[in-house]
């Protein structure tokens, strides 16, 4: 969501869709999604802007955004507890301003102690609106020995809301399985094969379980176009075969 907006401007950088599809080479038909999550000096600037947010907010949805998740303000073990509460109430009225203007927003409910999570319980259950969660496990929540309480935690969320939820991931993928025994669906945002693609890395399969990335050189000046397509066609392959259950061997890419 960050890389959208001028912060400085208090605007999108992008006016129309097509300007912005054709910055990120998408295709112009796709259902684009905005992800809040990111480091705290790349989303602490979204706050600032105030009552700006709204007209922005208003030009996201101009741009046909199908999906935004709030940013996933953060809570510390080195700061003093006032500070989580402040990150949570603005996770929740930064959600509130994205469904007020008519734009789909996913809740980051982020939490660290078993209070949190009973307080997002309850704001989540006693408001309909809310159809999709999202969360990372790729920093506090994405360690070992934290995983299973977080995981755990939107278990708890999920059954407590007394309706069919929808969650979107980022981090590690072996949650998935977990996760698809609480929501309806679990969307996972996919970034390893974009950065292996940056390190000039080409997915090879071994089997219907597992790829290597082995170099894949480039000469100067040679675009990554078709060495991004093929990753990107094998990891989500992969991904479906591995945890969405899928019972046949995924397709070779071309």
């Amino acid at each position: 969501m960050a890389d959208l907006i001028d912060f400085k401007r208090g605007k999108l950088h992008f006016e129309t869709r097509e300007a912005l599809c054709q910055a990120y080479s998408m295709n112009p038909a796709a259902d684009l999604v905005l992800t809040g999550v990111n480091h705290d000096h790349r989303i602490e600037p979204w706050w600032t802007l105030g009552e700006q947010r709204i007209a922005i907010i208003k030009a996201m949805k101009e741009l046909g955004i199908a999906l935004v998740t709030t940013p996933n303000f953060s809570l510390l073990l080195d700061n003093p507890r006032t500070d989580d509460l402040h990150a949570m109430k603005r996770i929740a009225i930064t959600f509130e301003e994205f469904q007020r203007e008519g734009l789909p927003c996913a809740v980051h409910p982020n939490g660290r102690t078993y209070r949190d999570f009973e307080r997002w319980s309850k704001f989540i259950a006693e408001r309909s609106e809310i159809e999709t969660l999202a969360y990372e496990f790729i920093t506090g929540s994405g360690q070992k020995l934290r995983r299973q309480f977080h995981l755990d935690r939107l278990a708890d969320l999920a059954k407590a809301s007394g309706r069919e939820l929808d969650i979107v991931v980022r981090g590690d993928p072996q949650v998935i399985p977990f996760l698809r025994q609480f929501y309806r669906r679990v969307i996972y945002i996919e970034t390893n094969a974009f950065m292996k693609t940056l390190k000039r890395r080409r997915a090879e399969r071994l089997d219907n379980s597992a790829l290597r990335w082995p170099s894949a050189r480039t000469i100067a000046g040679e675009t990554v176009d078709k060495l991004l397509s093929h990753n990107v066609e094998e990891q989500i392959a992969f991904l479906r075969a591995t945890y969405y259950g899928c019972d046949a061997p995924f397709a070779k890419a071309a």
